[in-house]
């Protein structure tokens, strides 16, 4: 019998909880606020065992409240796969739904652990009710299966080994994040400040204004270098002496990201902010290096330093052995791109320091873009260059063979570290993908009133762009651009790109399973819709979770093809880690590599995709 500590939860905690956890987050307020006044609390001590895989019934629905489960595969294979839930995460809806109420998987207690608890009867009830609640936990393309899925390819495609890396990487920033973080106002003494400092015994201050926007930061260091040695009055305003805030990061943002801003800032600490730009917290690098998965912000920070770039090259293909590593631990996909992207970042900003050494200073502004993939932050492991600089107008003379030569020392040398070169040639060695911010503003505005078979191919790689060295504001203005070209959302270009999204084939019957294909579509597909609202992000699976609320394609379809794109990239990732390429190459994936619960998800996702392109083509193509 577990060890249970019961009592009704009331009140606003439990809603706004509910709110912020999927898939609860999609029902109105009034049927919410029903279900938050349902549910109970358990406790469970560090260690406790709740289930047993096969045995144990399941007579609720459980949320993680604080804390954390271990769960374990035991029919798995010879090493049983063992992941972590963490807060916000569910255990038992698909158990309820699929199994009779029997334990999918076995469940213990990680850490003393909170569990909201809603009682099996209210649950299907929901389901019943809402289909939406019923699809994510039974849905073939729900993020339940889509575990499931990632147990058998780790255990198939990669050797288990012990590491200290953990499912730490997969949380958000906002979970890792110092919430209680000592605050001041810009008005206040440095003499304050500073007893502020002693009483709260902590580094750091986080300077806000009256209505809690995040204005900048105060260190023990500034304090030493302006007042101790520097002779600044102690009753000196602390806006004087903070650093400006000059980042943020959302609440939301992936660990990946915080690591990379942390980088390109050289800042040791950023302030985090809620969705109404709020100061929620305090990220300091501490947090990214002590907590356990903290090794990826190690290797990071290793290359950045590196000085040699025979060096850097090498190092590089360190990131094999991380992502496999974190795969191992459960870490979700998404997150392992962006790992990938970071660590393709470091690199090239790494190069651009020594090709700049070696050039002197540049003649104007200027940006190094990612394309395609990279500028998505989805590269994988075997990827080629797609890569462009955009300076500023008014360039003096031989500005434009400067930033040539800058560009292919950087192809080059990143050619010789093993990253293909571009087929297409879109690299910023060519100068043709080298030019002045007025000429791109006339490639995009041709492009976009002017389509042909060009623009389509062209927007799969240029309308993803991203800058990753350099001024951010030239990228900032052609963003801008391109948004204020398709804000009137001129019929025929989108007819154009749809038309290639539309045709972009797919494998059928028992063919080998091209994996870039289909990831190709949804790609095609999310930058559709996405440019079709307006949608800023480049990442596929920000551009789909932004579009959850547009009536085109709809909630659910959104939600199904960002599940489609994790099982992909899923697959495609395990197979480069386990080293099924030739060449550098990627072979297919045979349907004989893909077991049964593998293939119904693959079907669903070929199926998916297809539904997707006849809705678009209704839409764009024929105006329906």
């Amino acid at each position: 019998m577990l060890d249970r500590l019961l009592h009704l939860v009331t009140g606003s905690p439990a809603f706004q909880f509910l709110r912020s956890v999927a898939p609860f987050d999609a029902l109105p307020d009034n049927e919410l606020a029903a279900i938050a006044d349902q549910l109970g609390i358990e406790y469970h001590a560090r260690g406790a065992a709740l289930f047993t895989q096969g045995q144990s019934q399941v007579k609720d629905l459980y949320v993680v409240m604080k804390g954390s489960l271990e769960v374990v595969d035991e029919q798995s294979g010879a090493t049983p796969y063992r992941g972590t839930l963490g807060v916000g995460q569910t255990f038992g809806g698909s158990c309820l739904l699929l199994n009779g109420g029997v334990a999918l998987l076995s469940a213990k207690a990680a850490q003393d652990v909170f569990l909201y608890t809603l009682a099996g009867r209210a649950f299907l009830d929901l389901c019943s009710r809402r289909r939406e609640i019923h699809d994510f936990f039974a849905d073939s393309l729900g993020a339940g299966m889509l575990e499931r899925v990632g147990i058998a390819l780790r255990q198939r495609w990669l050797v288990p080994r012990a590491d200290p890396s953990s499912v730490a990487f997969n949380r958000r920033v906002g979970e890792v994040c110092a919430r209680a973080c000592p605050r001041c106002s810009p008005a206040d003494s440095l003499r304050d400040a500073a007893q502020r400092m002693q009483r709260e015994r902590c580094r750091t201050l986080l300077v806000t204004d009256e209505a809690g926007l995040p204005m900048g930061m105060l260190g023990e260091r500034d304090l030493m270098e302006k007042v101790v040695a520097g002779g600044l009055d102690p009753l000196s305003s602390v806006a004087g002496v903070m650093t400006p805030v000059t980042a943020v990061l959302g609440e939301q943002a992936p660990i990946a990201e915080a690591m990379d801003l942390m980088l390109r800032s050289g800042a040791r600490a950023l302030p985090v902010v809620d969705g109404r730009g709020q100061a929620a917290g305090l990220l300091e690098d501490e947090h990214l290096l002590t907590a356990p998965g903290g090794s990826p912000m190690e290797f990071l920070r290793e290359l950045s330093a590196t000085r040699l770039r025979k060096d850097l090259l090498e190092k590089r293909w360190g990131v094999v052995r991380l992502v496999r590593s974190l795969m191992l631990e459960g870490v979700r996909v998404d997150a392992l791109g962006w790992l990938v992207s970071a660590v393709s970042d470091a690199v090239v900003r790494r190069l651009l320091d020594l090709a700049l050494e070696e050039l002197g200073p540049p003649p104007c502004p200027f940006a190094f873009l990612s394309l395609g993939s990279e500028g998505r932050r989805e590269q994988t492991l075997v990827s080629d260059q797609d890569s462009a600089i955009v300076f500023a107008d008014g360039a003096p003379a031989g500005a434009q063979a400067y930033f040539l030569s800058l560009g292919e020392r950087v192809c080059a040398w990143l050619r010789q570290g093993g990253v293909a070169y571009c087929q297409g040639d879109v690299m910023a060695s060519n100068p043709r993908w080298t030019q002045p911010l007025s000429a791109w503003k006339k490639d995009f505005a041709h492009w976009v009133h002017v389509p042909e078979s060009q623009a389509a191919l062209h927007s799969g790689i240029f309308f993803d762009f991203r800058e990753v060295y350099g001024e951010a504001a030239l990228a900032t203005q052609l963003r801008e651009h391109v948004a204020g070209l398709l804000a009137p959302r001129p019929g025929l270009f989108f007819r154009v790109i749809a038309q290639e999204a539309i045709s972009r084939g797919l494998p059928s019957g028992n063919a080998a399973l091209e994996l870039k294909q289909p990831l190709a579509a949804i790609c095609d597909l999310a930058r559709l819709f996405a440019l079709w609202e307006g949608v800023r992000e480049t990442n596929t699976l920000e551009r789909l979770r932004e579009l959850l609320a547009a009536p085109e394609p709809g909630r659910k379809t959104c939600e199904d093809l960002r599940q489609a794109h994790s099982f992909l990239l899923q697959v495609r990732l395990a197979r480069q880690v386990a080293g099924a390429t030739v060449n550098g190459a990627e072979g297919a994936a045979g349907r004989g590599e893909i077991n049964p619960l593998e293939r119904r998800f693959l079907d669903e996702t070929l199926g998916l995709i297809r539904r997707v392109q006849g809705q678009a083509q209704r839409l764009f193509v024929r105006g329906e």
